[in-house]
């Protein structure tokens, strides 16, 4: 706990008497804020002696620094090695209004060490430039032993630790109710009044004063994307859907965004193993099936909301086409065409032919049936037909093809 560190917590009357009104960096506000590290250089250490974004140790005590470096980061190049003699802090001094404080933390591991077993995020409500005088509303434990987060002091809820992944901090603060909650990973550890604080008798001050990145001689553990900014709903997304299609057919998707900070940029995964961008994005599918699509959006500040839904896409409807009836006649054959699928055909070809006997006119004649509408059918018929003798009919229309046994006798066809 912070308390190893012989600090003193003092009620805000003797704050004021010993210090005065001014000694409280609650003077200034700074907000909103935002830092990933990256304007940085490898190796450089964060320290208060040189330009460090206004990270200095504490008690203004260079040897409390941080580590910028290239080894781990959420997002590239840089993030913030915390270990060891690391007591890391940065002012803010906001009073009013509705804010959220996000911290990415990433706990390799094996991390181990610290007085009382782990390292520690603290958000001091009290803090004097020396660090002399100090308390605080908010004092995060990440406990290496016990392998939970605890908010110090609160019977609240303690979810698992997570190692090897970056994980969130959010704490929302509303000055103007006097209120705090807590997140770790999306869940609520606790939930209280800003001014009840960590170990400060209840009197704490509505301020945010500085941030603290307590190692308390721990092994490593990692910092990224760290912002204090106003307060708006969380993210959330909507893939839309559930949507339909035909293979080959062009899909149109839809997402939609809410709260965290925009602008958005949107990751679509459409199931079959292709992925899309945007907002408005299509794909074409190659075969039929169930499709599981998922929208992924992220915000400036690298928050991520997901959503899921479904892509039905069947086969493409297709004419099918059959030969119908064949029948003879005075002069002519006839015959029917069909299409039996579920959409229309055009521009059909035809041909009906004779073979066998002695066909002086008519043997073979084409054509072409411009539209025949899913489930209906057109009738053909032959140019004028002479001959004698048994011949056989053949009737072909697309891939379609039928044969029927006649006879014709001069200008009549007989069919069998």
């Amino acid at each position: 706990m912070k308390t190893s560190c012989s600090r003193k917590i003092l009620v805000i009357g003797l704050l004021f008497l010993f210090l005065g009104a001014s000694a409280t960096l609650c003077v200034s506000a700074i907000g909103p804020w935002s830092d990933n590290f990256d304007t940085y250089t490898n190796g450089q250490l964060l320290d208060g002696t040189s330009d460090d974004g206004g990270w200095r140790g504490w008690a203004n005590n260079p040897l409390a620094f941080g580590t910028v470096t290239t080894a781990k980061y959420r997002s590239a190049p840089n993030g913030l090695d915390i270990k060891a003699a690391s007591d890391l802090v940065h002012f803010y001094n906001d009073t009013t209004g509705k804010w959220v404080y996000r911290a990415w933390l990433f706990i390799p591991t094996g991390q181990s060490g610290g007085t009382y077993g782990g390292t520690y995020f603290i958000m001091n409500d009290v803090y004097t430039d020396g660090g002399t005088t100090t308390h605080w509303a908010v004092q995060l434990q990440f406990d290496n032993i016990n392998n939970v987060v605890e908010s110090e002091f609160d019977a609240g809820f303690t979810p698992p630790l997570i190692y090897n992944q970056w994980k969130q901090i959010r704490i929302v603060v509303d000055f103007d109710t006097d209120w705090l909650e807590i997140y770790y990973n999306n869940q609520l550890l606790i939930e209280k009044a800003w001014t009840s604080g960590v170990n400060n008798g209840g009197d704490g001050v509505r301020c945010l004063a500085a941030v603290d990145l307590f190692a308390d001689s721990s092994t490593t553990v990692y910092y990224d994307d760290l912002s204090w900014l106003p307060y708006t709903d969380e993210l959330e997304c909507s893939a839309g859907g559930p949507y339909t299609g035909e293979v080959g057919e062009a899909v149109s998707f839809s997402g939609i965004a809410t709260g965290g900070t925009s602008p958005y940029t949107w990751a679509w995964t459409f199931g079959d193993g292709d992925t899309g961008t945007g907002q408005t994005p299509t794909h074409t599918y190659t075969a039929p099936g169930v499709y599981n699509v998922t929208l992924t959006v992220t915000d400036s500040l690298l928050d991520t909301a997901s959503d899921e839904t479904t892509a039905t896409i069947t086969e493409s409807a297709a004419p099918v086409i059959e030969i119908g009836t064949i029948t003879g006649g005075l002069f002519k054959v006839k015959a029917i065409i069909k299409n039996t699928g579920d959409a229309a055909a055009t521009d059909v070809d035809w041909k009906i032919q004779l073979t066998g006997g002695l066909i002086i006119l008519g043997k073979e004649s084409t054509g072409t049936a411009a539209t025949i509408a899913a489930g209906g059918q057109v009738n053909i018929s032959s140019k004028l037909i002479l001959g004698f003798g048994k011949t056989v009919i053949t009737v072909t229309a697309d891939t379609a093809t039928k044969s029927q046994n006649a006879t014709v006798l001069l200008v009549f066809i007989k069919t069998a």
